[in-house]
C-alpha cells in the first residue's frame, strides 16, 4: 500500500455545500482525514471536529451547540469566533486559507482535549477513594518569547502584554531564541512575521528541529498578510496552534495572546502532601500511592482503548535493588515532580521504585520525557543520575494494569546517557 494517507488525523466537518468540498480538500492537502459529519454529532467521539459557521444556518448551529453540550473532544470554528465561547475546548480559524496549515492548531486542541479528558479521569479515580481533588485549571498566566524583528509593533505589544500582568522575553533571532528554550519554559512563543524578516529558512528549519523539545509549548503567529507563501512559510505555519493578523490593534493582540497563552499555558505539579490526600498519596515521597496508581492506570487503559490514544509506562528504580535513603528518594521525588507534564501521574510504587504513566503518549516520546528526567537528576545529584536505570513499556490491547506494570518492572533496565 503506497497511500499513507490513513496515518493522518482524522477530522470530522460540520459543513454544508458548496464549502464543503473546499474544506475537505484543503484539508486534505494539509495533510489530514477530512470527513463529512452527520447529525446527531457525537459528544463522546474523541476524534476532532470543524465547524463552519459560513456555510450553515443559524438553526442548525443552535442545535449544533445545544446538542454538542459540554463535551471536551476538540473542537476548530471556521468562521465566527463568537460560536467557540460555547466550548471548554475549541479553537478558532478566522480565514479559509489557514486550512492549508491547520495541522500544526489542530496538534494543540488535541493535546488540550487528551489533558482534560486526563484531569476528569484523576478526579473520578479519586472520587472512589474519598478523595475530592481540585477541579482542573484550565488558565494559568503565561510566560511569553517573542520572536520577531523587535520593531515599534512589538514594543506596543510589550506594553499592553505587561498591563495583563504577562511576562514578555524577545529573541531577534533563531540563534538566541534556541538558546532561551535551553535555559527556561515558556507557555508560549509568539513568532512575528512580516515581508521584512529575515532568514525565515533558518527560522523554519530551526521550529521543524526543535519542535520535539517544546512540544507542549504552543507556537503563536503573528502574521502579515503580504507575505508571499513560501515552502519555508508554509512549514513555519504548519507548527503554529494559533494565527492572529498584523492588522489588529495591540491591546486586542493582547487579548488574543492572553487568552489563548492561558487556555495553553501548563501548570507546574505539585506534590500531594496534604492531609487530605492522604488517601492516595504515598506519605514520604507525595507521590501517588501504589493503589492509587493500579486503580487509575486501569482507567487510563480503558480510557485509552476507547479513544485510540497511545499510552506508556515509564519505571525509574536501582538496576541493583539497593535500597535509597530517605534524602534520595525525596530528591528523586522532587525531580520527577519538576519534570513531567501536568497529566502525567506519578508514583511510588515500593520504597525504590518510581512509576509514572504517560497518557496520549508514544514511546518516542516517553523517551523524551525520560531524558529530561535524566538531565535534571544529572545536574542536581549525578550519582543518582549514574545510579538509577530506566524502563519504558507502551501499553498493548492485551494489556490490564497488572500485566503492564509487571512487565514494565521486568526485564533489562537501561541506564542513562547522560554525558
Amino acid at each position: 500500500m503506497n497511500d499513507l494517507a490513513y496515518l493522518d488525523p482524522p477530522i470530522e466537518v460540520l459543513a454544508a455545500s458548496p464549502r464543503l468540498d473546499m474544506i475537505l480538500s484543503r484539508l486534505r492537502s494539509g495533510r489530514m482525514r477530512p470527513f463529512r459529519a452527520d447529525f446527531p454529532i457525537s459528544r463522546a467521539s474523541s476524534e476532532a471536529l470543524l465547524v463552519d459557521t459560513k456555510s450553515l444556518d443559524r438553526e442548525t448551529l443552535d442545535h449544533f451547540i445545544q446538542n454538542a453540550g459540554e463535551t471536551v473532544r476538540p473542537i476548530l470554528v471556521l468562521g465566527d469566533p463568537a460560536i467557540a465561547t460555547h466550548f471548554s475546548n475549541a479553537v478558532v480559524v478566522p480565514r479559509d486559507r489557514d486550512l492549508s496549515v491547520l495541522r500544526g492548531r489542530l496538534d494543540a486542541v488535541t493535546r488540550r482535549s487528551a489533558r482534560m479528558f486526563e484531569l476528569q479521569l484523576r478526579s473520578k479515580t479519586a472520587a472512589a477513594f474519598g478523595v475530592n481533588l481540585p477541579a482542573p485549571i484550565v488558565e494559568t498566566v503565561p510566560d511569553l518569547l517573542y520572536l520577531g524583528d523587535g520593531s515599534s509593533r512589538f514594543l506596543a505589544l510589550q506594553a499592553a502584554l505587561g498591563e495583563r500582568g504577562i511576562t514578555v522575553t524577545a529573541a531577534f533571532s533563531a540563534h538566541t531564541a534556541a538558546d532561551y528554550v535551553k535555559q527556561r519554559v515558556f507557555a508560549a512563543i509568539l513568532i512575528d512575521i512580516t515581508p521584512e524578516t529575515k532568514s525565515l529558512d533558518k527560522l523554519a528549519n530551526w521550529v521543524s528541529a526543535a519542535v520535539q523539545s517544546f512540544e507542549d509549548t504552543p507556537l503563536l503567529g503573528l502574521l502579515d498578510p503580504s507575505v508571499v507563501p513560501t515552502p519555508a512559510f508554509e512549514s513555519l505555519a504548519s507548527h503554529m496552534s494559533d494565527v492572529f493578523d498584523h492588522g489588529t490593534a495591540a491591546r486586542d493582540l493582547a487579548a488574543h495572546v492572553e487568552a489563548h497563552g492561558r487556555r495553553h499555558a501548563q501548570r507546574s505539579v505539585v506534590t500531594l502532601g496534604d492531609a487530605a490526600l492522604s488517601a492516595i498519596c504515598h506519605p514520604d515521597t507525595g507521590l501517588y500511592s501504589q493503589r492509587f496508581f493500579e486503580v487509575h492506570l486501569q482507567n487510563q487503559i480503558t480510557l485509552s482503548t476507547e479513544r485510540g490514544d497511545p499510552l506508556t509506562l515509564l519505571v525509574v528504580c536501582d538496576p541493583q535493588h539497593d535500597r535509597l535513603t530517605p534524602r534520595e528518594r525525596s530528591l528523586v521525588a522532587d525531580t520527577i515532580l519538576s519534570g513531567v507534564r501536568e497529566t502525567d501521574l506519578p508514583a511510588t510504587i515500593d520504597p525504590d521504585t518510581f512509576a509514572i504513566s504517560l497518557p496520549a503518549t508514544s514511546y518516542k516520546g516517553a523517551v523524551h520525557i525520560c531524558e529530561r528526567l535524566f538531565r535534571g537528576l544529572d545536574r542536581t545529584t549525578p550519582h543518582l543520575a549514574s545510579r538509577l536505570g530506566w524502563r519504558i513499556t507502551e501499553k498493548r490491547a492485551y494489556h490490564d494494569s497488572e500485566r503492564l506494570l509487571s512487565e514494565a518492572r521486568s526485564g533489562v533496565y537501561q541506564k542513562s546517557r547522560m554525558g
